[in-house]
């Protein structure tokens, strides 16, 4: 064969490979193209079934937040023209109002929630009654309710009359019309929050600190920082309101308070502790 044919069948096998090559090349890179689009195409479903599970908890989010604010404010006008005796110094607290459907339950947005009240009478006081409103989903009893809430409204209402000063409200089984008393002549909410954590009360020990007037003892639990009240409830009429504040009381850290017992009243007593974020729930006792 002569050195031509030779080059030439050398050349056309050179071209050939090269055909080769090219193609496996461009075999490969449509096989990375697809894996790269695949990736992306998954990231893509991925982010749209997230966005889309996002958006459904987003509007159930809002939608429980909206009938949670609307149940608050069913509390408020029915508690501010009605002192529900049943609210009075309860643990676990009561429903806030006595009408259909049922007693505290609001039906609204597709959500469910009950509306659970608790109230500190102080007579004579310019702001007489201070009312704890707990709202949950009605899955969640009233006691686990008050203790951690998704909503808590607390407000403060004046039931004397403006221009004489005489109070003519008090605690009362059913509704009464707004007309005939004095109650809710004044209201102030002092507070409006999703998930407060309330003060909890979990222990009542003697101590050896001096007291100017009454007995030395330490409160033990957690949630104290900003605590604005200590008072020992009697137990033998908590729903007769016999109520009295601690003669004194310091507020040692998040989970100590020293107090100074009651300069009046005597008997088993649930201490509670008031915070800006509620009060605590009926606990344990203490002797004074």
């Amino acid at each position: 064969m002569s050195s031509k044919s030779t080059f030439s069948l050398q050349a056309i096998t050179s071209q050939s490979r090269r055909v080769r090559g090219e193609e496996g090349s461009s075999l490969v890179l449509a096989i990375v193209f697809m894996t790269v689009v695949s990736v992306v195409m998954i990231a893509l479903v991925q982010w749209v079934g997230n966005d889309l599970r996002n958006t459904a908890k987003f509007t159930a989010a809002q939608s429980f937040q909206s009938t949670a604010n609307s149940a608050g404010e069913i509390a408020l006008q029915n508690v501010r023209y009605n002192f529900m005796a049943a609210t009075l110094n309860a643990s676990p607290p009561a429903p806030c109002w006595t009408a259909s459907p049922s007693p505290s339950l609001l039906l609204l947005n597709g959500q469910s929630v009950d509306a659970w009240c608790s109230t500190s009478w102080t007579t004579g006081s310019s702001e007489s009654r201070v009312v704890t409103m707990a709202i949950c989903l009605s899955t969640v009893s009233a006691a686990n309710c008050a203790l951690a809430p998704l909503l808590q409204v607390i407000a403060d209402f004046g039931d004397f009359e403006k221009t004489t000063g005489i109070s003519s409200c008090s605690p009362v089984v059913t509704p009464v019309d707004s007309k005939t008393t004095t109650c809710g002549t004044t209201m102030t909410i002092a507070s409006w929050a999703f998930s407060p954590v309330p003060p909890v009360v979990s222990g009542v020990v003697d101590s050896s600190f001096s007291c100017s007037s009454g007995k030395p003892v330490q409160i033990r639990g957690s949630g104290f920082i900003g605590t604005s009240s200590v008072t020992f409830i009697l137990t033998t009429g908590a729903s007769s309101n016999q109520v009295y504040p601690a003669s004194s009381f310091v507020t040692a850290s998040d989970v100590v308070i020293n107090a100074c017992t009651p300069s009046a009243g005597s008997g088993t007593a649930y201490v509670v502790v008031t915070t800006s974020a509620g009060s605590s729930a009926f606990g344990p006792t203490y002797t004074f």
